[in-house]
C-alpha cells in the first residue's frame, strides 16, 4: 500500500514522530475534540490518539555541529500530535516521505539520520524525554513509553527549520516501532509573550520612580500604527494618576518609545502623539494637573532589548514615565 504524505499549508511546521511496542491495541478512531494542525495534515491514514498545544513555551530540538547531535532550545506557540501510522506503515517510509515533503517546501534540514546512524550517535537517547516535556489536552499513558529507555526499534529523526519573518518554524520527526509505528507531530510556529497582561499598581510605580527616577509600563494598549488608546488602558492610567497624585509635587515625561520596524521619522510622529494621548488621558479624565505632564516621542532610540526578534521588539514598545 503507497502512503502519501500531503502538506495543506506549510508557513510553520515543527513535526516529531514517535513509535513503540506496546500491548495496548491502537484507537479504531481519532479521539474525540482532536484534529490535525490547519499547517500540516498527518501521514495518510493515521489515526490521531492524543494531542495538546501551549501558545508559548519552551522546547527542545536536535541540531548538527561538527557532524555531532546537539540539542538546542527554542521557543514559541507549541502544537502537538500523536498518531499510529497505518498497519503495517514502514518507519523508513514514512521517514522519507517527510524529508521530501520538508525539502519540497523550502525547509533547511539541521539534522536527520536513519536507524543505524541514530543509533551510533545515540539520538533516540537524546529525545526518549521530549514526549514527558510537553503539554497534552487528553494524555494517554502511552505517550510517556514511547521511547521507554531509548531502545526502541526502527527510529529515524529529521528536524528542520524555515524562515517565517523574523523567526523560524521548527520541525522535528521521530519514528519508531515494533510493528505498528507511531508518530509523535509537534509543530512549533514563531510566538510572542503577550505583555501588558499585568498591571503595575500605584505603589510599585512610585516606588519605582522615588527609587530610579523612572519606570516603563507595558498596559498602556494602542490601536495599531495609531495614538488611540484602547479602553483596556484604563487600569494602568489609574495606577499612573494615583501615584503621581501621591507625589502632588513631581513633575514628570511621558516618554513614549517604539520598536525599529518602519520608518523611523514616522515612529518618531507615532510615538510623540502617543505619548500626547496619554498626557491628555491623565490630565483630562484622572485628574493630574497638566502643567505637570510633558510628552516626548523617541521612536526605537532607547530600546530595553535587542529588535532582532519578536520578544524583544514587544519589551521595546512601551510608555514610561520619567522624573524631570
Amino acid at each position: 500500500m503507497k502512503y502519501a504524505f500531503a502538506s495543506r499549508c506549510i508557513a510553520a511546521v515543527f513535526i516529531l514522530s514517535a513509535a513503540m511496542a506496546v500491548s495496548a491495541a491502537p484507537p479504531l478512531k481519532d479521539i474525540k475534540g482532536g484534529k490535525d494542525h490547519p499547517l500540516l495534515s498527518r501521514y495518510q491514514g493515521s489515526l490521531l490518539y492524543s494531542y495538546g498545544e501551549v501558545p508559548l513555551a519552551p522546547v527542545q530540538i536536535v541540531d548538527r555541529e561538527k557532524d555531532k547531535p546537539v540539542l538546542r532550545r527554542i521557543e514559541g506557540k507549541v502544537a502537538n500530535r500523536m498518531y499510529w501510522v497505518p498497519e503495517g506503515g514502514s518507519a523508513l517510509e514514512i521517514h522519507r516521505n517527510y524529508v521530501h515533503a520538508l525539502q519540497a517546501a523550502g525547509f533547511e534540514t539541521m539534522f536527520s539520520c536513519e536507524t543505524a546512524q541514530c543509533e551510533k550517535l545515540g539520538v533516540q537517547r537524546m529525545v526518549k524525554d521530549f514526549p514527558e516535556q510537553t503539554k497534552w489536552a487528553m494524555f494517554d499513558a502511552r505517550v510517556s513509553s514511547i521511547f521507554n529507555s531509548g531502545n526502541q526499534p526502527a527510529f529515524h529523526y529529521i528536524s528542520a527549520r524555515k524562515q517565517v519573518g523574523a523567526g523560524y518554524t521548527h520541525v522535528q520527526v521521530a519514528l519508531a516501532g515494533n510493528g505498528r509505528v507511531e508518530q509523535f507531530v509537534q509543530i512549533v510556529e514563531p510566538a510572542q509573550a503577550a505583555l501588558g497582561k499585568v498591571t503595575v499598581d500605584a505603589k510599585a510605580i512610585g516606588a519605582g520612580l522615588q527609587r530610579d527616577g523612572k519606570i516603563a509600563l507595558y498596559g498602556v494598549h494602542f490601536d495599531t500604527n495609531k495614538a488611540v488608546l484602547r479602553e483596556d488602558s484604563a487600569p494602568q492610567l489609574q495606577s499612573m494618576a494615583e501615584a503621581l497624585k501621591a507625589e502632588p509635587a513631581m513633575k514628570v515625561l511621558i516618554v513614549g518609545h517604539t520598536d525599529n520596524q518602519g520608518d523611523i521619522d514616522a515612529n518618531l510622529a507615532l510615538s510623540q502623539k502617543r505619548a500626547q494621548a496619554v498626557v491628555e488621558a491623565l490630565s483630562g479624565k484622572y485628574g493630574v494637573p497638566a502643567g505637570r505632564l510633558s510628552a516626548r516621542g523617541v521612536a526605537s532610540f532607547a530600546p530595553v532589548s535587542a529588535n532582532t526578534s519578536e520578544e524583544g521588539r514587544a519589551r521595546n514598545r512601551r510608555v514610561e514615565l520619567v522624573v524631570r
